[in-house]
């Protein structure tokens, strides 16, 4: 056998740095479940390279040590700066821990290592372990207050056995919900440890009396199977976002939609949503999600929290955002990345990235990306099915206008098609924002939908459709239905996708267009089922390839973030 040393790591240590303690990471190379895991990377680094590094800020780094029968995990081990002890031979099959610590003891003591030192065994499959763990063992093993410590993760269930005939029988006294069984600890094998003399005297590790040193089932993950690294993986890589955004009656209802989408997406992550205290309608969407959702009432007291939180990335959908609150954020919190959507702002030529669907970019924005095919929908729009065949005549019309309609187009819509005669069936979606429509004699048969919480499966049973000119414009792209388009204000009409080529006959801002104008595009879009062909199949080919996956990918790549990474 030999030793070999890397170099002193340079970890802040998280104890006592006189500690007498020792880590030791046994690693052998021939893993059946996991070929060759000790040196998979998960989250880019070798996996022994994570229990090395954790072991090292707990203990001092010339008594972290490494016992492996493979060259290439004792390179590893050296690089990473630990003390390698190399069998020549492979590790039998059949060995234990005990065993194979019991017959290194006499290098740990040549090492340094003497009788009271508490001797501590680290898996390197415990990526996730934390080092509190290894210190606490490591402390109550040096004031005597246990001959061993192991950590324990609560592992209670409805479990079952088979008795001396081979019968099923239950292994609790009733059936309860999980929480209300009484604690069963389960070994994690991340932490056993106790004192040298002590294991040489009992030869094993585990002698009473023992302390438990309890973990989360996320610090307990032991890799034995493809699905634990993969477990452990997602841990490892979730990112800190922040997502601010907002709703109101001036400002709409299509910023939430879209965080909404984006937290989807992203949910893996550690993620947290901000609305504004005084734009209650943004707290009153998210508070039926599945997100954390808090108010803030001002830049001030949203800076504070992210300075709290520490966010890899801020992601604002807020419209325009002020270069002094971007630069509050970036001297608050160092390195973080910032992405804004939609912004005309100051703030936008701080950002690291512009999303504009619809909108100019900003002059001074560092980096954008544009078009309605770098759009985020809700998510029901990345699984729908092809759209519904186009019928000859028009049998089913939508009505849509965002979630609050300030400019009340929704009732401009029904009476044009009241006074064209139109006679088949009507749905006019109301969003959280928008006030009741007037109840009134109509020629056709009007449904009502408020709140609607799968938007693809109403749009998919139009044949022709009314909507500003927002996001509704790609949610109908993509199903095929071709729309008649009316701005709720002048910012709309500077939103560059509400045109043919993405199948809307845009008529301007609603509240300027005359009635007589309004009932000739409403009378030929009806008739004319040769232009609504042309628009859908305009507005199929301009969202082809598009969905919130693709474009959040292209989005983390320009911002030099993986939100998605592969082992």
């Amino acid at each position: 056998m030999s030793t070999a040393g890397g170099p002193k790591a340079g970890n802040a240590l998280h104890h006592d740095p006189g500690s007498d303690a020792w880590v030791v990471i046994p690693a052998r190379g021939g893993s059946v479940g996991v070929p060759r895991k000790n040196v998979r990377l998960i989250a880019g680094r070798p996996l022994i390279v994570h229990a090395i590094q954790t072991a090292q800020s707990a203990v001092a780094a010339d008594r972290v040590i490494v016992i492996t029968d493979d060259r290439e995990i004792e390179a590893i081990a050296r690089s990473a700066g630990a003390v390698v002890i190399y069998e020549d031979q492979p590790t039998p099959p059949g060995e234990t821990l005990d065993t194979k610590i019991i017959r290194n003891l006499p290098l740990l003591r040549r090492m340094g290592a003497r009788d009271t030192d508490p001797i501590l065994t680290v898996q390197p499959t415990s990526p996730l372990l934390p080092a509190s763990a290894i210190v606490r063992a490591s402390e109550v093993l040096s004031r005597g207050e246990s001959r061993s410590a192991m950590t324990v993760t609560d592992d209670r269930h409805l479990r079952w056995g088979r008795d001396e005939h081979g019968e099923n029988v239950p292994l609790y006294a009733a059936r309860v919900n999980r929480q209300q069984l009484p604690a069963e600890l389960r070994e994690t094998g991340g932490v056993i440890g106790a004192r040298l003399a002590d294991i040489e005297a009992h030869q094993t590790r585990v002698i009473a009396p023992i302390t438990l040193i309890e973990l989360s089932a996320e610090e307990a993950i032991d890799i034995d199977s493809f699905s634990d690294l993969y477990a452990a993986a997602h841990l490892m890589t979730r990112l800190r976002i922040v997502v601010r955004t907002d709703a109101a009656p001036e400002l709409g209802m299509g910023h939430v939609y879209r965080s909404m989408a984006v937290a989807t997406e992203l949910a893996r992550h550690d993620l947290r949503l901000y609305t504004s205290r005084h734009k209650p309608l943004g707290r009153r969407f998210f508070d039926r999600l599945p997100f954390e959702n808090r108010e803030v009432d001002g830049d001030d007291e949203f800076v504070a929290e992210l300075a709290a939180f520490r966010p890899d990335l801020v992601i604002f959908d807020v419209l325009d955002t002020s270069a002094e609150l971007i630069d509050a954020i970036r001297e608050r919190v160092p390195g973080v990345r910032v992405l804004t959507f939609e912004d005309l702002g100051t703030g936008a030529a701080r950002a690291d990235l512009v999303v504009a669907e619809f909108i100019p970019v900003h002059e001074g924005a560092r980096r954008a990306l544009t078009g309605i095919d770098n759009a985020i929908l809700a998510p029901g729009f990345d699984y729908v099915r092809a759209p519904n065949p186009l019928r000859d005549a028009v049998e089913h019309v939508l009505v849509l206008f965002g979630g609050t309609d300030p400019s009340r187009l929704g009732e401009r819509a029904l009476d044009a098609l009241a006074r064209i005669g139109f006679t088949g069936d009507v749905t006019a979606v109301r969003g959280l924002g928008a006030a009741p429509l007037p109840e009134v004699d109509r020629p056709f048969r009007l449904e009502v939908l408020t709140d609607v919480r799968h938007m693809p499966s109403v749009i998919g049973r139009a044949d022709l459709a009314f909507t500003s000119a927002g996001r509704t414009v790609i949610e109908l792209a993509t199903l095929g239905v071709p729309s008649i388009g009316m701005a709720q204000n002048e910012k709309e009409l500077t939103h560059t996708h509400a045109t043919a080529a993405n199948g809307v006959l845009m008529l301007g801002l609603g509240s300027q267009t005359e009635p007589a104008v309004l009932d000739d595009a409403v009378r030929r879009m009806v008739e004319d089922s040769a232009l609504r062909r042309e628009l859908r199949e305009s507005a199929l080919r301009a969202v082809a390839g598009r969905s919130n996956h693709r474009t959040l990918g292209r989005i983390f790549d320009l911002l030099g973030l993986d939100p998605f990474p592969n082992l």
